[in-house]
């Protein structure tokens, strides 16, 4: 999935209100139907309890999407974002690139190095190391994934002398973007990744950080056109059925009457943001599903992109 022409994705409820099996696949089904490029699941293992906004259940990212492979055929299948210290890595190249070749390639892997110290602790993980593990284990990804007889001798990780396989289908392997609003983020973005996945940023925020990493760029002499970046933002589409629409404040770009989304999605383009990723508040299921419908039969329609 090259930059080329704005993409757009959905979040499914893998958490929250909505996190049951039937309105998962419910919502990624439509969302094919309707033409989205990609759907997008989140990543908690446990929930503190000094954390319940999240809600409880807390469905497993990749075990859902590959429920949802098996039932679609052409959408992309995102995580925003694994957190890659939480997890060994070599068991997780594994079950990604087998996610990648069970779906025909649909595979976008965002990553991030997390923030919530308390689920660290309990997974038996360093939260003081999670950026510098986090640099290695997309090191050992690439390696497991690109190499006949993959070899590292990192700090964290060793091994060679091994058979890696199936590789992903896609090459040299699937996109690769980091997550994280910081400039830490961004430079591993540029650093180790294809792209940079923000989250909630407004537009002015977008082009201020944009700024930054193009500098890094041109650094590394990086090609721009090939580098993605991405944003997941709440949608909220005034007069759909269930939450009532707030009163919202200027950092809430996409959330009121569609003529205003339609110019907050083109200011975001001009931006820089290549996909967009929407996070759909509504009060109702009937409502998310009405949401998707009006951006995919009124407000997609009438952008200038």
């Amino acid at each position: 999935m090259s930059k080329g022409q704005m993409k757009f994705g959905i979040a499914v409820p893998n958490f929250g209100m909505y996190a049951n099996k039937d309105s998962i696949l419910k919502i990624a089904k439509i969302a094919e139907d309707l033409g989205f490029d990609s759907i997008w699941v989140s990543d908690h293992i446990v929930i503190p309890e000094s954390h319940q906004g999240f809600g409880n259940v807390f469905y497993e990212p990749l075990v859902t999407l590959s429920y949802i492979a098996s039932l679609t055929t052409r959408i992309h299948l995102g995580t925003s974002v694994i957190i890659l210290p939480y997890r060994n890595p070599l068991v997780l190249a594994k079950m990604l690139s087998t996610l990648d070749v069970i779906s025909d390639g649909r595979l976008i892997l965002g990553v991030g190095a997390g923030w919530l110290k308390e689920e660290f602790q309990a997974l038996g993980a360093s939260y003081e190391k999670r950026g510098s593990i986090t640099d290695e284990y997309i090191k050992v990804l690439k390696e497991l994934w690109t190499k006949e007889k993959p070899r590292l001798a990192g700090r964290y990780i060793k091994f060679s002398d091994i058979n890696f396989l199936p590789k992903p289908v896609q090459k040299p392997h699937p996109l690769i973007l980091v997550g994280g609003n910081s400039r830490i983020a961004i430079r591993r973005a540029v650093n180790l990744g294809n792209g940079w996945h923000a989250v909630g940023l407004t537009p002015d925020e977008i082009k201020e950080k944009v700024k930054y990493l193009n500098e890094l760029l041109e650094e590394r002499k990086n090609t721009k056109s090939d580098f993605i970046i991405s944003l997941r933002k709440n949608l909220q589409i005034k007069g759909i059925s269930g939450k009532k629409l707030k009163n919202t404040d200027e950092r809430e770009t996409l959330r009121g009457v569609p003529e205003k989304i339609v110019e907050g999605i083109e200011y975001y383009r001009d931006a820089g943001v290549s996909h967009l990723i929407f996070h759909v508040l509504s009060g109702s299921m009937e409502g998310v599903l009405e949401t998707m419908k009006v951006f995919s039969r009124e407000i997609r329609p009438a952008l200038k992109l």
